[in-house]
């Protein structure tokens, strides 16, 4: 029996309901002691694992099958037998939609965690973590694949384990016509997938994903015009979802040597760069909408230009040198009118055409864009809000340009970070993992590049507090207020900035980049 029985309608009597509670409570305080005083974030992640893997698996429908559920009861291990959310604590990926997979499994949010099995079977030396990825991965090849190659993953997909079928939704979600589907709502962002645990398993698969997903998300090839959805049309060119054309048609690069990707990256990259404003430079989030992002700049700019710089890693010199030109155009405006130095805070909106901070107006409750200022904790996606991701393409441009302009915004994003915890004080609850993990990812990366032990000392602060905020009944629960596990609050990323912590080397990340 689960906590949320008790906490439901079929709770007993009153006093059985305040004897439990207690000692749930207690035995809470207990797990939370032990860890705080244990170093060895190893051996949670591990444990996590060890629960997930051998209990989080389908075996709710007619097939059983190697995918993991998306959703776990921390204290069983299993899919909730009540799965619906207490009002204050939405779904964290969109409101209103179905990206967290209910009753089901995504593959595309798990990308983090796959990695991070990888990683476990490394360290450990037990093929085990490994085996239940790449099974999990085939089983995903073999029923969630339409007929021309593309992947039913991401945000308008995902696979039911009590229905055995892959699912779509723009509204409430209907079973996939496998022999119709063309995978027409495909939309991978913002997580660059691990491109290489698909390559071990099936290279023609993976490189025909590439070519045709791509393909599907142009609007016009010759120019590099895209849509986040893959069905050819003119309406969202968000640079987050132009970013992860550009990275993985770099990676398959490095697999093929077939410079005709690199060619399409390049105009994907192009067009975005040039509807920067004329007058600012100030790069737009999305130069094909006529809402609010076509006129504004987020910390979204540091995420396409993260991934205009690990693509530059990845392409041929007549490429690299361009791309890490752009790349370093686009931020050093971004910081030039984007930090408030009374607040220490970076503003969460630009408009482009003036570089002034766009602040909300009174009654503005608008879900999906930036409060006035950046933070790095907010929970929700998508928000076009990805600080973490802009401080780390800062701290590569300064490794890249020396310009000590990159170092400065390093140094001003920890002390955001600084200046912000305990996470989320003012709800007092604490945060989402991946929110932790994406946080103790930049210290390390600061430590190590800038070789200051003291942001490792930060690191293991913050991962500390992440433990004792979500490590409870041997599993980490995703977010504070219920125990319950989602893979799409991002674990996976939590997981592997604790192995990097304990281990001092950064995990083989296998094509992740997020």
């Amino acid at each position: 029996m689960t906590p949320k029985t008790f906490y439901g309608k079929r709770a007993g009597s009153y006093l059985f309901f305040c004897a439990f509670f207690f000692l749930l409570s207690t035995a809470v305080e207990a797990q939370q002691k032990v860890k705080i005083s244990s170093p060895k974030f190893t051996d949670l992640v591990i444990s996590h694992y060890n629960k997930q893997l051998r209990k989080g698996l389908d075996v709710y429908g007619p097939d059983s099958t190697a995918f993991w559920m998306a959703s776990l009861d921390t204290y069983t291990g299993l899919y909730p037998e009540d799965d619906t959310r207490p009002a204050h604590i939405p779904q964290r990926a969109y409101l209103n939609r179905h990206v967290d997979a209910p009753k089901g499994a995504t593959l595309y949010w798990d990308q983090p965690a796959i990695v991070t099995a990888y990683a476990l079977s490394k360290k450990t030396k037990d093929p085990w973590y490994r085996e239940k990825a790449v099974a999990y991965t085939k089983d995903f090849l073999e029923r969630c694949v339409a007929f021309n190659g593309i992947f039913l993953w991401g945000n308008h997909y995902y696979y039911d384990a009590f229905r055995d079928s892959a699912m779509w939704f723009g509204g409430d979600p209907k079973v996939v016509d496998m022999a119709t589907e063309n995978g027409h709502y495909h939309e991978a962002r913002p997580i660059i997938p691990a491109w290489e645990t698909f390559w071990q398993v099936a290279p023609e698969v993976t490189e025909k994903e590439i070519r045709v997903s791509t393909q599907a998300h142009l609007v016009d090839s010759l120019t590099g015009d895209f849509n986040r959805h893959a069905d050819g049309q003119k309406q969202h060119a968000f640079i987050e979802a132009g970013g992860t054309l550009i990275y993985s048609l770099s990676w398959l690069y490095t697999k093929t040597q077939d410079t005709t990707l690199l060619r399409q990256a390049d105009r994907i990259a192009t067009f975005s760069y040039n509807h920067r404003d004329s007058t600012t430079a100030l790069l737009s989030n999305d130069a094909n909408s006529q809402r609010w992002d076509r006129y504004t700049a987020t910390t979204e700019t540091g995420l396409w230009v993260g991934c205009l710089l690990q693509a530059a890693q990845m392409a041929n010199e007549k490429y690299r040198e361009k791309w890490i030109s752009m790349a370093d155009k686009i931020l050093s405006t971004w910081l030039s009118y984007a930090y408030d130095a009374d607040q220490q805070q970076f503003y969460g909106m630009l408009d482009i055409k003036t570089g002034e901070p766009i602040f909300r107006e009174e009654g503005d409750d608008y879900p999906y864009k930036p409060t006035n200022y950046s933070s790095v904790w907010e929970p929700l996606f998508p928000t076009h809000n990805y600080p973490v991701t802009l401080a780390e393409s800062c701290l590569t441009l300064y490794e890249l340009t020396g310009k000590e302009l990159y170092r400065e915004g390093c140094e001003r994003w920890i002390n955001v970070i600084k200046r912000s915890l305990p996470a989320r004080q003012s709800r007092g609850d604490g945060a989402y993992a991946e929110h932790y993990g994406r946080v103790i990812f930049f210290l390390l990366e600061c430590a190590d590049r800038l070789n200051n032990p003291e942001y490792k000392a930060l690191a293991r602060q913050v991962a500390q507090e992440a433990t004792q905020v979500l490590f409870a009944f041997d599993m980490f629960r995703s977010h504070p207020g219920e125990y319950r596990y989602d893979a799409t609050d991002g674990v996976g990323i939590l997981s592997l900035a604790l192995l990097w912590l304990e281990d001092g080397k950064k995990p083989d990340m296998m094509g992740l980049y997020f």
